[in-house]
């Protein structure tokens, strides 16, 4: 199995990098990156039959990591297994994740075990969630997030885009860089913030701000 690597930080590509070659013959690395640019060039020139992919990666360009990028995978390469790697607790996110084309979720804190398992399942063309991501799941807390809502759950509901626009802005991007990066207008992009302001009930960008912080999405 030919895997590529995409995480910005080298000690975890490292570690990946050794966890692979522990592994034998079953798994060969083909390439890595530091960022989602890299990581399109990366795949670019490769054939990859496994990505394991950090969910958020600092770069130089904005922005090339979380669901944008998730949704630009599985756009050029659809049929491309992806095991995400993350820090983020968010449930929500972790939702937006898989129906995102995502086919493993595992936190960094997870035992090295998990993580080969998730790689192992993965590769066998199945969709793994681990039973401590089925109770997260199932207990739905967090933000919630367009469609994944829980029947009578009284806390809004943001689309997915509409949760990317109000974790990038709590980033420091304003809505032109959001547009530019995902290739959509000002207008649209507008509209998702004031769509996400409205059901929140928020009347400010400083609310906004303190909301992405309270709910986790600041983090991500």
């Amino acid at each position: 199995m030919r895997v590529v690597i995409a995480d910005d930080h080298e000690v975890v590509r490292i570690g990946l990098r050794t966890l692979l070659l522990q592994r034998g013959e079953d798994y060969t690395l083909v390439g890595e990156a530091r960022n989602g640019t890299e990581l399109l060039d990366v795949l670019a020139g490769c054939r990859c039959d496994l990505l394991i992919l950090d969910f958020i990666m600092s770069s130089d360009h904005v922005p090339s990591d979380g669901i944008y990028l998730l949704r630009k995978l599985r756009e050029r390469y659809p049929e491309l297994p992806v095991v995400i790697l993350t820090t983020i607790g968010n449930t929500a996110l972790f939702r937006a994740m898989y129906a995102e084309g995502a086919r493993a979720v595992v936190e960094k804190a997870s035992a090295v075990n998990e993580l080969i398992r998730a790689i192992q399942v993965v590769g066998m063309g199945r969709t793994y969630i681990s039973n401590h991501m089925s109770r997260k799941l199932a207990e739905g807390y967090g933000l919630v997030v367009g469609k994944h809502a829980t029947p009578g759950d009284n806390r809004p509901a943001l689309s997915v885009r509409e949760a990317e626009v109000v974790r990038l802005l709590s980033h420091g991007m304003s809505v032109s860089d959001i547009a530019r990066s995902n290739g959509l207008s000002i207008k649209t992009i507008s509209q998702q913030k004031r769509n996400a302001m409205h059901k929140l009930g928020l009347t400010s960008d400083r609310h906004l701000f303190e909301y992405a912080s309270v709910s986790g999405l600041q983090k991500c």
